[in-house]
């Protein structure tokens, strides 16, 4: 049974948080039971192996929550440049809704709130400029082209 690379990727990161989280709690525990029996050096040792495991964990959260939204920051874009050459092609409000909710499986209400926001003049000329200069970035060579 093989397993695709991003599944083999997602079992990898569990190990990696399971393997880190296990290293901070056991040290941090140890460390305080070392200090109460009186074993200085490993206790305190202890701890700051235990607060090291700490912030590698924090920060691959982190790192984890800014993927997540450059992937949303992503699809917005997408959908906008999608939503734009609809507008553009005559295409009615019901058409773009139904493109919307069928082919990108977005909710009735996610719909509408996206077609509000991206035909609102303010909210589209800077989402052009935007795109604009994205498309800028990936010509000079700035930007990979998967962005």
């Amino acid at each position: 049974m093989a397993l695709t690379e991003a599944k083999r990727n997602s079992a990898r990161l569990a190990i990696v948080i399971s393997s880190v989280s296990i290293v901070m709690i056991s040290s941090f525990f140890a460390g305080i039971l070392n200090l109460r029996v009186g074993i200085c050096l490993t206790g305190i040792l202890s701890l700051i192996l235990s607060a090291v495991a700490f912030f590698v964990l924090t920060s691959i959260v982190i790192e984890l929550y800014n993927i997540h939204i450059r992937i949303k920051m992503r699809r917005f874009m997408v959908l906008f440049d999608i939503v734009d050459k609809l507008i553009n092609e005559g295409k009615t409000t019901e058409e773009i809704l139904n493109y919307l909710t069928g082919i990108q499986k977005l909710t009735k209400k996610e719909a509408s709130d996206f077609l509000d926001f991206i035909t609102d003049p303010d909210n589209h000329q800077f989402l052009a400029e935007v795109n604009e200069k994205i498309q800028e970035a990936k010509l000079l060579g700035h930007l990979p082209n998967n962005i």
